[in-house]
């Protein structure tokens, strides 16, 4: 009855590339009402973002507000874990997805997440993979696919087949640090859950110990500049000709810095997902869940606003058939949490 009566308020946070971009979507009888955006970066972002988000849920008791999980130390496997073998996820929070794969987190970072939060309340924290498998809820009751979610921060994959999640992996982006690589463990399920481990196998893994990653930007060799003529030796200089260009018209042709540095990073980050993509079939194919199964197609939601070299490596160097489709990631999150609201 109280659904009658008042607005439902529902708001989605995403932190992503050190800035949170926050959607409001207001709803009377599931009618839309308004939708509004947020974006907030520097050193006041949080505290922004906290602020903008506590006046909107004063216009209303009947308010929720999700949290896309930013944390490094996540992920997700294929099976439902009881609570006789939850002790191989040590020190993590599991919920199983419709009973039949597990999404996984450190309760630790979980914990941070809450009290960062606390002056607005988080009522869901949502999972890349849920992301994955709602954006793709067209294809993944298909056959057997890599799926992924391209955020600036973060790299998503998961194999669906049939629905059902095969092998996945999450993996931040940017970090300068250890290992690019997290070596296997001998768990039952056959899966690398991203961790390591510091204490005999027999006591569990501590997701809170999982290593960076490493930064995969690439360096180009620079070609030996010494070679290059001096300039001052060139016989003839115009200086005044009447066809070239002015001042002004350099600067306009010319590409601005921070465009080009726009550009070398999407292409960086871009490389640095295909390595990914690629030793991640590589443990698939490795591993025991593969059962001589190989995968032809690769789908991406791009919420970086890159992937035009990305497919064109996956395709030239690995041979698949590459779909990438543009994701409002906020939207998305907003889609989840009104899912969930109808649900409870």
């Amino acid at each position: 009855m109280i659904g009658w009566l008042y607005q439902k308020i529902f708001i989605a946070i995403v932190y992503d590339g050190s800035a949170y971009d926050v959607r409001v979507v207001t709803q009377k009888q599931k009618k839309l009402i308004n939708k509004q955006s947020k974006h907030y970066e520097g050193d006041s972002a949080l505290n922004d973002t906290l602020s903008f988000v506590r006046k909107q849920t004063e216009e209303s008791p009947l308010h929720y507000v999700a949290l896309l999980n930013p944390s490094p130390h996540q992920g997700a496997l294929a099976e439902c874990f009881s609570r006789e073998n939850n002790y191989l996820l040590n020190g993590s929070k599991t919920v199983c997805r419709n009973n039949k794969w597990t999404l996984y987190t450190s309760e630790r970072k979980l914990e941070e997440l809450q009290k960062e939060f606390a002056p607005v309340g988080l009522d869901f924290i949502f999972s890349p993979f849920s992301i994955i498998e709602r954006f793709f809820a067209d294809k993944i009751t298909g056959g057997l696919a890599l799926y992924a979610l391209a955020l600036k921060d973060s790299f998503s994959i998961g194999f669906f087949e049939e629905g059902k999640l095969e092998f996945a992996h999450h993996y931040p982006m940017h970090q300068n640090s250890v290992s690019m690589i997290v070596e296997e463990g001998g768990n039952p399920a056959g899966f690398s859950l991203g961790v390591e481990e510091e204490e005999e196998r027999d006591k569990g893994i501590s997701l809170d110990d999982i290593e960076s990653l490493d930064d995969l930007d690439i360096i180009d060799e620079l070609d030996d500049l010494s070679d290059i003529e001096d300039l001052d030796a060139l016989e003839e200089i115009v200086e005044f000709s009447d066809d070239a260009p002015t001042s002004i018209e350099k600067h306009a042709s010319a590409p601005h810095a921070d465009e080009v540095k726009g550009e070398l990073d999407r292409f960086n980050d871009d490389y640095a997902r295909f390595e990914l993509i690629e030793k991640t079939l590589s443990d698939f194919y490795a591993g025991e869940q593969c059962k001589n199964r190989f995968v032809e197609t690769v789908y991406i939601a791009d919420a970086y606003g890159s992937g035009t070299d990305l497919k064109r490596y996956l395709e030239e160097e690995l041979f698949l058939n590459v779909l990438i489709r543009r994701i409002d990631i906020v939207d998305e999150v907003i889609s989840l949490t009104i899912d969930e609201e109808e649900g409870l």
